[in-house]
């Protein structure tokens, strides 16, 4: 079977699904004492591509990429929890946009994993063949 069989003969609901985990944020969950879930989904790739695009800088020659920005955007599109939007709880901690409420929520490093699970999901993976040489 060619490669045009096997995608004709595919489920393309499946082919082309979004992919989806959940991740735990740790921290949270034990100060809650309960599990604080994230609800993680695969960006869409031009989403993807205007976000990357939106925290690079130029200046002449030199480009700059700002990588809490290119985080924090992964996360805001990543993230899919509905809770997020709730204005109650905006208001609640003081913020009037859910990136705003990650920012006092999640600690650097939640930010760096949190947004590396999401690039997970998009496709973006380390070699790490790469990493032990």
């Amino acid at each position: 079977m060619n490669l045009a069989e096997a995608l004709l003969a595919a489920d393309k609901g499946k082919l082309t699904a979004a992919a989806k985990k959940t991740y735990e944020v740790k921290r949270l969950s034990e100060l809650l004492g309960e599990p604080f879930i994230l609800d993680l989904q695969q960006i869409p790739n031009q989403r993807v591509q205007e976000i990357k695009e939106s925290a690079i800088s130029y200046n002449g020659e030199d480009t700059k990429t700002d990588e809490e920005k290119l985080c924090m955007g992964f996360i805001c599109d990543g993230i899919v929890n509905k809770d997020f939007n709730n204005k109650e709880l905006l208001k609640a901690y003081g913020v009037a946009t859910k990136k705003e409420l990650f920012l006092k929520l999640f600690n650097a490093g939640e930010i760096l994993k949190i947004s590396g699970e999401i690039c997970k999901l998009c496709g973006f993976v380390k070699d790490e063949s790469k990493i032990k040489n």
